[in-house]
């Protein structure tokens, strides 16, 4: 655009999504903070200049802009269409468990964007839809960004409406005939959308509306809210695929569900405005259900939501990338719980969100990282420097710059400079430090623990 090339290579593009990243932990409210004197951080300064990363940032690009697109094309995200598939990619090889719910998701976004929607219930409320497939621990298995009004609807289920026909699309990536669960709200369900999963093998539950009960003859709401808190109505279909149930809670609630019915009632805490405390009233079992597996989306939007990457832009492609980079970087930790689970370790030594995004973002920063050599004998400067960096205990490199085989030169130090040997189980002192790590570690003929550091 400006005719000047920016020659950006792949371990750069890596240190400017780590720098991305790494700002969503930090949070400072303005970008040239991180670099500005009194609260720069040597971790972003160091890594990329505030110019290259703002030049970097406005050629930001998924697709090659000057090729011709295919004029028969609809696809209003085709610019971010590449990185939208490598995720989905991604999230469609995961494993997926027995229960499994269907949300929408906003990526947030106020200025100009093919298709924004204004949802006011959400946290965010404008911006661009996505529609979620999700494991009821919250981990993302399938998606789809919604492209706006009179799109979405197959001619093979137009029957369905919008949200039936987002559900028979999302579905069609999800195992077939095992009896899988998946629960979706209002917007969604139907009677005849549950007779169409049933047929393929998946059970659903979800709450439905009053215009789509197909003529059955549920209590009224009127007579519904004469009752007593924990009043129930029950129907089934004729064909005994679907039970259709009204509960009365504080509101009147009503679900359809080929899963399971009355069942055994639950007992629920609910609060009593009446007599100002907490009492107990039964429930469905089916509404016990639906609150316990729907909220999948809702766990991946909280985490999200942690530390997420904002980037002020008038450009939707540039927003809609940092959303999915931190969906990718939710999803990523999401499955580390579940395989730290699954291996039985100790939530204790699980790492957080927070810890486990730094890393990640630290571990891109540094992938770029270089080490100037200089010729002659290293300066006092650089000695007390040196000695500066590992008096402040340095931390520990993360294992993906630790084991990069990059850039990893010694450095020597003047005697009264050293300092103990960083490697585990080693109690020596050392006048060696590698550069880019910024430790100690022993480098001699009877103890090289220089190379043993970085290579185990």
């Amino acid at each position: 655009k400006t005719g000047a090339e920016l020659s950006c290579t792949l371990e750069e593009m890596k240190t400017f999504f780590g720098i991305l990243a790494y700002m969503g932990v930090l949070k400072f409210p303005r970008v040239r903070m991180y670099w500005s004197n009194g609260t720069r951080i040597p971790a972003i300064a160091d890594s990329m200049s505030v110019n290259r990363f703002f030049r970097i940032r406005s050629a930001l690009h998924i697709t090659d802009q000057n090729e011709p697109r295919d004029p028969s094309s609809v696809d209003k995200f085709w610019k971010v269409r590449p990185l939208l598939d490598r995720i989905r990619k991604r999230c469609l090889e995961l494993h997926v468990l027995e229960q499994n719910s269907i949300d929408e998701q906003m990526a947030p976004f106020s200025g100009r964007v093919p298709a924004k929607q204004v949802i006011k219930s959400k946290p965010n409320p404008v911006g661009v839809k996505i529609f979620l497939r999700c494991s009821s621990d919250g981990l993302a298995h399938d998606f789809e960004i919604y492209q706006g009004k009179g799109t979405g609807v197959d001619r093979e289920y137009s029957y369905l409406g919008l949200g039936g026909c987002v559900v028979m699309r999302l579905v069609e990536t999800l195992p077939h005939h095992l009896n899988l669960k998946l629960f979706f709200d209002n917007y969604f369900t139907s009677v005849l959308l549950l007779r169409e999963l049933k047929m393929l093998g998946i059970l659903a539950t979800g709450t439905i509306r009053s215009n789509r009960l197909l003529g059955c003859q549920l209590k009224g709401e009127k007579e519904m809210k004469n009752c007593e808190r924990g009043a129930t109505d029950m129907k089934v279909t004729m064909d005994g695929d679907v039970v259709l149930i009204r509960w009365k809670d504080n509101n009147l609630v009503t679900v359809a569900s080929t899963q399971v019915g009355l069942g055994v009632m639950k007992l629920v805490k609910r609060w009593s405005a009446a007599k100002k405390e907490s009492i107990q009233v039964e429930c469905p079992q089916a509404i016990v259900e639906y609150n316990r597996h729907m909220g999948g989306v809702d766990k991946l939007d909280f985490v999200m939501s942690l530390y997420p990457i904002l980037t002020k832009t008038k450009k939707w492609p540039v927003r809609l990338i940092s959303h999915m980079l931190s969906f990718a970087l939710a999803n990523s930790w999401l499955e580390y719980v579940r395989d730290a689970a699954a291996e039985g370790l100790p939530r204790k030594s699980t790492k957080d969100m927070l810890e486990f995004q730094t890393d990640v973002a630290l571990s891109l920063v540094h992938c770029n990282k270089t080490v100037g050599k200089k010729r002659g004998r290293p300066s006092s400067e650089s000695n007390r420097n040196a000695a500066r960096l590992q008096h402040n205990a340095e931390p520990l490199p993360t294992n993906s710059v630790r084991l990069d085989g990059k850039e990893h030169w010694p450095q020597h130090v003047a005697t009264h400079f050293s300092r103990r040997c960083r490697r585990a189980g080693c109690t020596s002192k050392s006048r060696v430090r590698c550069r880019k790590c910024c430790v100690f570690l022993c480098l001699s003929a009877t103890n090289d623990c220089f190379f043993e550091f970085h290579s185990k």
